[in-house]
C-alpha cells in the first residue's frame, strides 16, 4: 500500500494524493486503507517516515563512496540530499512540507533522527579525527541540515535551472565547501588559511 502511495503522490503531488484513488489502483474498497491508517494524514506519515528511511539510505551509500576523504564524504553527502529532492520532489515535499504530516509520531521521529544520526555521526568522525570544530555534534549538525534541506528544496523548486543543467553540482558542493571550511578545525586539514 505504501509503495503505491508514493507513486501516487509522486503522480498527483501530495496535495492531489487521495484515498480513493489510492484504493482504486489496489482494486480494494475506500474503506480498506482505514484496516491500515486511520486517515489520511496517518498515511502520509508513514510516507513521510518511509522517505526519510530512503534519504538517510542515499546519504549513508553516498559517505560511503566516497572513500576516507572528509570533504569529499561532505560534499557527497549534500548532492545525494539534493538528489533525492530532485528525483522525488514530491515525495521530499510530503516529508518536510505537508501540513498533514504528523511530525510528532513515533515512527517519523524515529526515521527523522536515523537521518540526522547519519549527519551527527559524520561529525562525531570528524572531530575524532580532529579536522572539525569541537562543540555538541547534535547542535553542529543543526546548520548542516540547514544547508542540505535549503539547497534541496530551492533545487527542487527550480531555483538553479537558470545557471544551465551542469551547474547545479557545481552550487550544490560551492555551498557545502564553504560551510565546511566553518566547521573545520583551525590548523586542520584543508583549512583555508
Amino acid at each position: 500500500m505504501l509503495e503505491e502511495a508514493i507513486e501516487l503522490i509522486q503522480e498527483a503531488g501530495p496535495e492531489g494524493f487521495t484515498l480513493r484513488e489510492l484504493a482504486r489502483r489496489l482494486g480494494v474498497s475506500h474503506a480498506a486503507s482505514y484496516r491500515h491508517f486511520a486517515d489520511r494524514g496517518a498515511l502520509l506519515t508513514a510516507v513521510a517516515a518511509l522517505g526519510c528511511d530512503e534519504l538517510a539510505a542515499g546519504i549513508r551509500a553516498a559517505l560511503e563512496g566516497a572513500g576516507d576523504d572528509l570533504r569529499a564524504r561532505f560534499l557527497a553527502a549534500g548532492y545525494a540530499y539534493v538528489r533525492f529532492a530532485l528525483d522525488k520532489p514530491a515525495h521530499f515535499r510530503t516529508m518536510f512540507e505537508s501540513a498533514e504530516v504528523d511530525s510528532g509520531d513515533a515512527g517519523y521521529v524515529e526515521a527523522t533522527a536515523r537521518c540526522r544520526g547519519i549527519l551527527i555521526e559524520f561529525i562525531r568522525e570528524g572531530q575524532r579525527r580532529g579536522l572539525l570544530v569541537e562543540g555538541d555534534p547534535e547542535v553542529i549538525a543543526t546548520p548542516v541540515w540547514a544547508m542540505h534541506h535549503g539547497l534541496a528544496s530551492l533545487a527542487s523548486a527550480g531555483a538553479f535551472k537558470a545557471h544551465g543543467a551542469g551547474a547545479l553540482k557545481g552550487i550544490v558542493d560551492g555551498a557545502h565547501a564553504a560551510l565546511l571550511d566553518g566547521l573545520l578545525a583551525r590548523g586542520g586539514w584543508g583549512r583555508a588559511q
